[in-house]
């Protein structure tokens, strides 16, 4: 079996230290420039969906809801009465409602005889 001669340099068997940090510095600019360009849409977008008119301060605040909103006008007539499907998702809501805390009241229960249970038994033994 025959070696190769010794040049002295060393094997170049990974990648350098400079090409390394070549790519990491290259896909680090593709992120910038990725998260630029959606940044930029997002302005465009915002700028364009801007309201026309002028920005008060008390719409800003009453966004926010620190300040007061203008009572909603009551309504009259036949659409004063809930729908058929509003009056029957309320029903089905307070059924699963029902059916929820009367599980969850099994299961405490449950848990508290099991407890007892076992803490009966230590104290016997």
């Amino acid at each position: 079996m025959a070696t190769a001669p010794t040049t002295g340099e060393a094997p170049q068997t990974a990648p350098a230290g400079d090409e390394r940090r070549a790519r990491t510095t290259r896909s680090a600019r593709q992120l910038a420039r990725a998260v630029l360009r959606l940044a930029r849409r997002a302005l465009r977008s915002a700028w364009a969906a801007r309201p026309r008119g002028r920005v008060r301060l008390i719409d800003v605040l009453r966004l926010l809801g620190l300040a007061r909103r203008a009572v909603p006008q009551a309504v009259v007539g036949p659409k004063a009465y809930p729908q058929w499907w509003q009056r029957l998702l309320a029903l089905v809501a307070l059924a699963g409602l029902v059916v929820a805390i009367g599980f969850v009241l099994a299961a405490a229960v449950g848990i508290m005889v099991v407890v007892a249970g076992f803490l009966l038994e230590n104290a016997i033994s």
